[in-house]
C-alpha cells in the first residue's frame, strides 16, 4: 500500500455487509447512493487499501472516500445529511400549496358564488 494508511476503518455487521452489497448492484438506486457503498465494501473487503485504490475501484476522487468513511464510522448510514436553511416553500413537482382543487382563480372562470334569498 502506497500513501498513509486510512485514518477510518470500515467494520460491518453481517447485515450492514448485506445491505450494502444489495445497495451496490441494484439497477434503481440512486447513482450517489450505489457508489458510497462501493467505496464501503471495497474499504471493507481490502483494508490494506489505500483511499487512492479505493477511489480507483469505485470511480470516484480520493475526497469522496475519505468523506463516506469518516461518514461510515460517524453515523453508519450512506445517506446525506439534513441541508441547512429554510425548508422548502414548493414541492420538487412545481406545484405551490395553494394550488389545490378548491382554488380557482379569476381568470379560470370561476363564477361568483351564490346566495340563497
Amino acid at each position: 500500500m502506497r500513501g498513509p494508511k486510512p485514518k477510518y476503518s470500515i467494520d460491518l455487521t453481517p447485515e450492514e455487509e448485506h445491505a450494502l452489497r444489495k445497495l451496490a448492484k441494484a439497477h434503481t438506486a440512486p447513482y450517489v447512493k450505489v457508489v458510497r457503498a462501493r467505496i464501503l465494501l471495497a474499504a471493507y473487503d481490502h483494508p490494506e487499501w489505500s483511499n487512492r485504490q479505493i477511489a480507483e475501484e469505485a470511480g470516484c476522487t480520493r475526497r469522496n472516500v475519505r468523506k463516506w468513511r469518516r461518514r461510515w464510522v460517524e453515523r453508519r448510514s450512506v445517506e446525506d445529511l439534513p441541508r441547512p436553511g429554510a425548508p422548502r416553500r414548493f414541492s420538487p413537482s412545481g406545484e405551490s400549496p395553494g394550488d389545490g382543487p378548491g382554488m380557482q382563480s379569476a381568470a379560470g372562470g370561476g363564477s361568483a358564488p351564490r346566495t340563497m334569498e
